[in-house]
């Protein structure tokens, strides 16, 4: 009796014993196919990263715009590559069971297909790009372009920088090509802005992009920076103006200021009543005809000032957006008319761009914008999509130019999509700066 329990305890413990040993080669089989996930996750993942790595170095360091060129072939062959600095037996015989000197069936997943997407993540897209410029505002770097722009603005400028783009194969590859968009959506209701140093036009992206083409572009007062690095010397009026001369860029900002000033200044006489009076007193003369006499002279004094605050302006003064009496200039309306004959015809004269005196005259009160202040309002009107193609072709040409005359934007990419497959296994990632 005792042999036979004897004898069923040993089967017992025999079939116990079987059944551990089933166990445990079960959770080894599972831990090796988790730890072979894993380890495999965990190389495309540093694939993906690796190909981030390749971004273009002189794009960041000029412009701080962080993207790599290539393609969806070149990306599969890149992950293949890196990938597989981890996951060959050959790249990495520490992953891999040995028998005698050889490697075993690995328990990890042999690589059977990668397949990659860019769609999405072109730099040539306005929001990615406008992200980009965003990202690039806020890192220090730019701290250093604004202090160097205000040392340039002391005026190192000569007088050749006036330069023309003429290779016509350089103006068809430009983003902005084709592009068609109104230069100003509207400059009705300027007038009724609250004050000069309070204008809320834009959102906080689209100002830090102004803040951005201001610290990293010269304009006309500020000179080049980096001249060897930058073809136009007046960017910042390329990106206003879009011409393909720095003469012409400049001559279009200044148009636009001066109707914006003549605007203004119109609408300053028009709404005192004080000046307005006076411009009553001396029609008087032209009986019938007073209204005329108003209009014109009205036209006058405003082109008179209009032009005086221009030349402050392209002297490096300042002029305030919306003047205060004291900072208005030209007071005395006899001196600016001469006679109500003289009025009427500088006012005819000023329609078709009657000049005044070269000297300019300074109002008691010299504060307000100076011309970069004028530059970034000109730009909180500009459209968004015609602002952010026009950066983008300085940006290409200056590194056409200089640095790789092949390059194009449209051939750069802020991240990408990827796919592995082995096995029944699919991995699925995406990588983006």
């Amino acid at each position: 009796m005792k042999q036979k329990r004897k004898g069923s305890i040993s089967v017992f413990l025999v079939i116990l014993f079987a059944c551990f040993l089933l166990v445990t080669a079960v959770l080894i089989a599972a831990a090796r196919s988790a730890s072979g996930h894993s380890v495999t996750d965990a190389a495309l993942r540093l694939a993906g990263r690796s190909v981030l790595s390749e971004y273009d170095k002189r794009l960041f360091s000029d412009y701080g715009l962080l993207a790599f060129q290539g393609d969806e072939k070149q990306i599969e062959a890149d992950i293949t590559y890196y990938a597989g600095a981890t996951l060959t037996p050959k790249k990495a015989p520490y992953l891999f069971l040995q028998n005698n000197g050889g490697h075993t069936v690995t328990p990890w997943p042999q690589m059977s297909s990668v397949t990659a997407n860019l769609k999405g993540f072109s730099l040539l897209d306005l929001n990615i790009f406008q992200a980009q410029i965003e990202q690039a505002s806020a890192a220090a770097w730019i701290e250093d372009l604004r202090t160097e722009r205000r040392t340039r603005n002391s005026g190192d400028r000569k007088d050749d920088e006036n330069r023309t783009l003429r290779n016509q194969s350089v103006l068809d590859s430009l983003p902005s090509a084709g592009y068609d968009s109104p230069f100003f959506p509207s400059i009705a209701g300027v007038a009724d802005l609250p004050d000069g140093g309070n204008v809320a036009l834009e959102s906080g992206a689209q100002f830090l992009v102004s803040q951005y083409i201001l610290a990293v572009f010269s304009d006309h007062q500020s000179g080049s920076r980096d001249r060897d690095k930058h073809f136009f010397h007046n960017e910042v009026e390329y990106v206003l103006a879009g011409k393909d001369s720095d003469e012409g860029n400049y001559s279009d900002v200044l148009w636009k200021l001066r109707g914006i000033r003549y605007a203004l200044n119109a609408e300053a006489i028009a709404v005192d009543s004080e000046k307005m009076q006076t411009l009553n007193d001396i029609s008087n003369a032209a009986g019938p005809y007073k209204g005329v006499a108003i209009a014109a002279m009205l036209a006058t004094w405003a082109g008179a000032e209009t032009h005086n605050d221009m030349m402050r302006l392209e002297g490096g003064g300042k002029v305030a957006l919306l003047k205060t009496k004291d900072q208005w200039a030209l007071n005395d309306p006899a001196e600016i008319f001469g006679s109500l004959g003289g009025a009427i015809a500088s006012g005819v004269g000023e329609l078709v761009g009657y000049e005044y005196g070269e000297t300019a005259v300074a109002p008691a009160d010299s504060g307000g914008w100076d011309y970069e202040g004028y530059l970034k309002f000109l730009l909180i009107l500009l459209d968004r999509e015609t602002k952010l193609v026009r950066v983008m072709d300085l940006i290409q040409i200056n590194l056409k130019g200089t640095y790789n005359e092949d390059f194009l934007l449209r051939g750069y990419y802020t991240g990408f999509r990827y796919e592995w497959t082995a096995d029944g296994d699919t991995y699925a990632y995406t990588e983006r700066y």
